[in-house]
């Protein structure tokens, strides 16, 4: 089985986490290099928040 194919398999909530902790990772490391504070668990949440509120929802998602 190829990486790709085992990543996939662990799709739904455990593979969104993952991301959202890589991401933050990532920023974190570029925010320290610029000498700012980093992003903590509760502001990168919040963000994701937000974002989801202004996404309007796809039509599959709305029940006929």
């Amino acid at each position: 089985m190829s990486v790709r194919e085992n990543l996939y398999r662990q799709f739904g909530p455990k593979l969104i986490e993952a991301l959202v902790m890589v991401v933050k990772d990532e920023i974190n490391i570029l925010r320290t290099k610029a000498g700012l504070a980093v992003r903590t668990d509760d502001q990168i949440g919040q963000a994701i928040i937000n974002k989801l509120e202004n996404i309007p929802n796809y039509d599959w998602m709305t029940p006929r």
